[in-house]
């Protein structure tokens, strides 16, 4: 067997093991000497539901599209889906920030859109009336 003396309670130097407090308690509130409470009722465990957002995708993707349609401005159909998916996204309340993002980058967008294609439509004019 092995050299350690058995567990009983009178040669144990450690002493006994700790007792915990009996399930379900008799009193409503047992403190111990600093004043915290000794157990406390277990709490229902939280589920993880999916919170319905409408217009999140639609957020994103009028931001994403804005962000385009900044870069590739002379396509004005870019920009003009940035716009109409971020006035979607608007009604998210979780990615509002992003539905205005877009929309704002949607309408700059847009704006350089009309002045290069007033600016093509000028230079072509411009040039086929010269000469």
């Amino acid at each position: 067997m092995s050299d350690y003396p058995p567990y009983d309670g009178g040669s144990n130097p450690y002493g006994p093991p700790t007792q915990y407090p009996q399930y379900p308690p008799s009193e409503p509130y047992q403190y111990q000497a600093y004043g915290q409470p000794a157990y406390s009722t277990p709490q229902p465990y939280m589920v993880g539901v999916p919170v319905v957002d409408p217009g999140a995708g639609q957020a994103l993707a009028g931001m994403i599209l804005g962000i385009i349609g900044l870069i590739l401005s002379f396509f004005g159909l870019v920009p003009l889906l940035g716009l109409i998916f971020s006035i979607l996204g608007l009604k998210s309340t979780t990615r509002k920030g992003m539905a205005i993002a877009g929309l704002i980058m949607s309408i700059v967008g847009l704006i350089f859109a009309i002045f290069s294609c007033a600016f093509i439509i000028a230079a072509i004019s411009h040039s086929s009336s010269t000469y």
